[in-house]
């Protein structure tokens, strides 16, 4: 097996949750076969697993809400002594400075925290989860404060679309990184299938807020940045920075509170499973299983993805693809774009592109991307803005 340069796990390490979300996707419809892994089923059959697939690797310690389970701090840590990063994802209820401290203590300062924020309309906020701008603001203050870096996870849906674009401005002024979630059907959220946003939906409304912000280009369908926008043949050696789109089981896996493994945290609790660390050691599941050595094959989509220039590099939405057609493979259906063949571009290649060359220079100069990819990362952002300056001038030629 190869070992990636970067791997992401999402780890939900618990179904409690103190927020009472309207639809939260973290809880199942009906009690879970099983229970919770215990604290040294986590550190074992999940931390210590994750650092033989990817020595350099991060853990997107999550839930539920990370900060109910009591051994929180105890994972954390021994998720850094294993060397590999730590992400938080939390509603941020009842953190403050001195935990803020703990967390960062025990990730051995390499800690990165990730909030979140549907609308900076007050009333849509509401419709969606606790917490808003005022409570948004007072956390990054207290991660501020503390040198810790931090992202804004934004979760589409249609409550919030028309205030989208507001908040994908209020969060751009602040340079507030941002990943982009598609509200899916999962879980206790499958009787609001109704909130599932459609291709009409991406191509007037998320895709303009998403296009111009390149501190939103983290993992999301459609991109249409050239294929080659973070690739680069040096010396006879491939360069690759990091990949865009859609990363469904290629550098990112997710395993639920009981230990199930999909290729993506949307995909967790369906029939789109890999396996569990109970009954397979980890490493095992990543290096077998039939979905994700598929999913890491190139351009394995089907319909206008597969045919599609972008088919590799975005690949579409795995999650949305399933819970529209069954089908995790099948054409990614919020898609706007229709291409005739491989060779038809999008008339956004251009911008997204150059944004795409902003993004990476943004990974290199901060936290903790500079420490993931280090002077190699400086080198091949370099040199990969050199190449586009020389394909420019060669272009006007």
């Amino acid at each position: 097996m190869k070992i990636p340069r970067f791997f992401l796990c999402y780890f939900e390490t618990t179904r409690r949750c103190d927020q009472g979300c309207p639809h939260c996707m973290t809880q199942r419809a009906t009690p879970p076969d099983q229970p919770e892994l215990s604290t040294e089923e986590a550190k074992r059959l999940v931390l210590d697993e994750l650092k033989s697939i990817c020595p350099k690797g991060a853990v997107s310690f999550s839930g539920g809400e990370i900060l109910q389970r009591p051994d929180h701090l105890e994972l954390i840590e021994h998720n850094a002594r294993n060397g590999l990063y730590t992400f938080v994802n939390t509603s941020g209820s009842g953190l403050d400075s001195a935990r803020l401290k703990q967390l960062k203590d025990a990730a051995h300062r390499r800690l990165t925290m990730g909030f979140s924020l549907d609308s900076v309309d007050p009333d849509i906020q509401s419709k969606c989860r606790s917490g808003g701008r005022e409570a948004l603001d007072r956390l990054l203050r207290i991660c501020d404060e503390h040198k810790v870096p931090y992202f804004v996870l934004v979760t589409v849906s249609k409550q919030n679309l028309q205030s989208l674009p507001d908040t994908m401005r209020w969060l751009h002024a602040r340079k507030i990184p941002v990943l982009r979630s598609p509200f899916v059907p999962r879980g206790a959220a499958a009787s609001a299938r109704h909130l599932c946003f459609d291709r009409q939906d991406m191509e007037q409304h998320i895709f303009p807020a998403l296009r111009d912000n390149p501190l939103s280009y983290v993992s999301y369908a459609p991109f249409f940045a050239a294929p080659d926008a973070t690739h680069l043949r040096l010396g006879g050696r491939d360069l690759t920075l990091g990949n865009l789109g859609c990363q469904a089981g290629r550098s990112f896996i997710g395993i639920n509170a009981e230990g199930d493994v999909a290729p993506c945290v949307h995909l967790l609790d369906s029939p789109v499973r890999c396996g569990n660390v109970r009954q397979q050691p980890l490493s095992k599941i990543f290096a077998q299983s039939d979905i994700l050595r598929h999913l890491r094959t190139e351009r394995p989509v089907k319909g206008k993805c597969g045919r599609c220039r972008y088919g590799n590099s975005c690949r579409g939405c795995r999650s949305l693809a399933y819970y529209h057609t069954g089908d995790h493979l099948a054409e990614d259906p919020s898609c706007f774009f229709q291409p005739d063949s491989i060779d038809t571009r999008s008339p956004h290649e251009e911008l997204q592109t150059a944004n795409t060359r902003v993004f990476l220079n943004h990974l290199v100069q901060n936290q903790p991307w500079n420490d993931i990819f280090g002077a190699r990362g400086r080198l091949g952002v370099t040199l990969l803005n050199l190449k586009a300056r020389l394909n420019a001038f060669l272009g006007n030629l």
